[in-house]
């Protein structure tokens, strides 16, 4: 009895810590890398065989990111420019010494998969994919 008791609590506690997690994170997977090529167009990247199907994580609350691809270490500053809703994306900015990094997910969009695209200004990457 005790140790279903234990089991119970332990599974209402998992289900509850992963439903505030998702209202807190977008959890993103890198479909797409593209680099300004010299005519104006985006061409692959060679990092994206790198990158490809890696992911991050990324803050509802502050828009800080964790990943390998498009983390935001270390920036002056780190700010949610729109919250994002059923009718506007999500959009955040990290404001860095050289450059910034502005990631935007299409929040509204009627689906489980919200498309994300993330632009760094001061590097060469447009990096595309969805998150939950």
């Amino acid at each position: 009895m005790i140790v279903r008791m234990i089991v119970a609590c332990f599974v209402l506690f998992v289900v509850s810590f992963n439903a505030v997690a998702g209202d807190l994170t977008y959890t993103c997977k890198i479909i797409n890398v593209y680099e300004l090529a010299n005519y104006g167009s985006l061409k692959h990247s060679d990092l994206e065989k790198q990158f490809k199907g890696t992911g991050f994580v990324i803050s509802r609350v502050t828009g800080e990111i964790i990943g390998v691809a498009v983390p935001t270490l270390l920036p002056r500053s780190t700010k949610i420019v729109i919250k994002g809703d059923d009718e506007n994306p999500f959009r955040s900015i990290a404001d860095y010494k050289d450059g910034v990094q502005l990631i935007e997910i299409y929040a509204f969009v009627p689906q489980e998969e919200k498309p994300f695209i993330a632009l760094s200004i001061g590097g060469t990457e447009i990096i595309t994919g969805l998150c939950k």
